[in-house]
């Protein structure tokens, strides 16, 4: 790409928008506006966040050991973008949560205390279940002890609360809380990643309640009792989400190659030596965040390249999905991960509380593109790899050349990998300057073509899954034999003609279901029909004739 016509004119697009960007947002929209106005900051936004820059720099020594706190704002050169106004004006942030916390606004209230951050909109919604949260935590949420329990659910909300708010302090929060356990009592790995997150998902995609959404979360692929049914009937959710345009960050988690943390008593402690990638960062749909550490001295001053993150047991995640084709994004790096299947992370953020920090700071930063694009700017990966990431430091990728995520578990060596020049499977393409970052981000969003948009192919994929339903004549009375699959295996799946309730299934083990459509039961007229399959997940329709 290097000298081509193409990759100039993006430059000049980038450095335009570094220039001038600090246009206000517009919540949940699914699209840009190529022909933006010029930027008008809110002069007291402007104000108030260089008041909360010379309050960090003076008193640098004292929140130096702080995190998320100024170092992040030094190590993302997050202030530049401050001061241009772009600071989250009119977007939104989502965050996926196991459960609530009643004190939220208090814990922020004295997180911005510090430095003179201004208060965010926060909101909590419960869109799984019966639309409020279980009287008392799940008992299969209990069984998982300090780091999947809802007491450790409180702590996770309020670091990622923090996280995404560092980055952009005027975005609104939408905090989704949504347990397990609101259809059936699922494996432990659904205990420690509930497919109920999924359907928030959905539900934030529906009503474009969000410019990006973050989730610190996931469990290893191998735990699932159902395998690749299990996972992959999790897919609408992330698919509904790019559908509307929604970029998707997931942290790649805290236990090196190894993520199986439904089968360990204690978190990265005993997971086993057989390498594990966790969902839901293994999608193609989702941008998967790992592990760094901010390379700044106690002055305030960036030192240099920031490491991998590696603390004791504890490791950044990456590696290969057993489940997930590579996908065609990732052929250019092909021959450096020498997988033919999809490797994480794609970047990495500070992780000195694992990788559940990266993830939330990460959407604060798509948060500012958002608002810089007059909406959100859609799945990323196709431009991170396509246009980003090979054009290095004047695209704000900012390269991680040491460490590893070599671990120990239960004693036992487990080998890793190592971060080096250029894109590697421990950092993916390393971390960012945001300053940069984001206005090329923007520029390389807006470049796109519609038709081969990542939201477009996301729809195609997602109509695929919703009609997928296969009717064939018995032959005998007008009956027909309905196979479908893509659901949840194990889980209940309600069959409705022309919105009257003829049965409720069981997907099989492989997540399909299989019935004979009886036309005389309910009685139908001759004609078109309508036949929905509604699932936790999915609901897939199609249309049939009655003679």
């Amino acid at each position: 790409m290097t000298g081509t016509p193409a990759r100039a004119a993006w430059l000049l697009l980038a450095a335009t928008l570094v220039a001038s960007c600090g246009v206000t947002g517009v919540p949940g929209s699914s699209a840009g506006r190529d022909d933006a106005p010029p930027p008008r900051p809110d002069q007291e936004h402007v104000r108030t966040l260089t008041a909360v820059l010379d309050t960090m720099t003076k008193d640098y020594a004292r929140f130096a050991e702080s995190t998320p706190g100024p170092q992040d704002v030094v190590d993302y050169n997050i202030g530049e973008l401050w001061k241009k106004g772009i600071d989250g004006t009119g977007t939104t942030i989502a965050l996926v949560e196991g459960w609530d916390d009643p004190q939220i606004n208090d814990v922020i209230k004295t997180f911005d205390r510090e430095y003179g951050l201004p208060d965010p909109d926060i909101q909590t919604i419960y869109p799984s279940g019966d639309g409020h949260l279980p009287a008392q935590c799940p008992p299969g949420m209990v069984a998982l002890g300090s780091y999947g329990s809802c007491d450790g659910w409180r702590g996770e909300l309020e670091l990622d609360v923090k996280a995404a708010h560092l980055m952009a302090p005027y975005a609104k929060i939408l905090i989704t809380a949504t347990p397990a356990d609101s259809e059936v009592m699922d494996d432990a790995a659904s205990q420690v990643a509930p497919p109920e997150m999924m359907q928030a998902l959905e539900y934030i995609g529906a009503n474009h309640l969000a410019d990006a959404i973050s989730i610190s979360d996931g469990t290893g692929e191998g735990t699932y009792s159902y395998g690749k049914a299990e996972i992959t009937a999790q897919d609408p959710g992330l698919l509904s989400a790019a559908a509307a345009g929604i970029p998707v960050v997931v942290a790649t988690g805290d236990c090196g190659v190894v993520q199986n943390l439904a089968t360990a008593s204690t978190q990265c402690g005993d997971t086993g030596t057989t390498p594990d990638t966790a969902t839901w960062d293994d999608s193609p749909w989702a941008t998967a965040v790992g592990g760094s550490v901010p390379r700044v001295d106690t002055q305030g001053r960036r030192l240099g390249p920031d490491p991998l993150w590696h603390h004791g047991t504890f490791a950044a995640g990456a590696g290969y999905s057993s489940v997930y084709p590579r996908p065609a994004y990732q052929d250019r790096v092909g021959s450096i991960t020498r997988s033919a299947m999809r490797s994480v992370p794609d970047i990495t953020m500070d992780a000195q509380h694992g990788t559940s920090e990266a993830a939330p700071l990460f959407a604060g930063v798509l948060a500012l593109a958002a608002q810089v694009n007059q909406g959100s700017v859609g799945p990323i990966n196709n431009v991170l790899y396509g246009v980003l990431g090979p054009a290095g430091e004047h695209a704000g990728i900012a390269d991680v050349v040491t460490g590893n995520n070599s671990m120990t578990s239960g004693a036992v060596p487990v080998p890793g990998f190592t971060a080096t020049t250029g894109f590697d499977v421990a950092s993916g393409w390393g971390t960012i300057d945001a300053s940069t970052f984001v206005p090329a981000l923007v520029a390389a969003v807006r470049a796109q073509n519609g038709r081969d948009s990542p939201k477009r192919q996301a729809l195609d994929a997602l109509s695929r899954l919703r009609h997928g339903i296969q009717l064939t004549d018995t032959g005998t009375g007008g009956s027909m034999y309905l196979l479908a699959a893509g659901f949840l295996p194990r889980h209940p799946v309600k069959l409705d003609i022309d919105d009257h309730e003829v049965a409720t299934i069981t997907a099989n083990t492989l997540g399909s279901v299989a019935y004979v459509v009886d036309p005389t039961l309910p009685a139908l007229s001759r004609g078109r029909h309508t036949l929905i399959l509604k699932s936790m997940l999915l609901t897939a329709t199609t249309d049939f004739q009655t003679r």
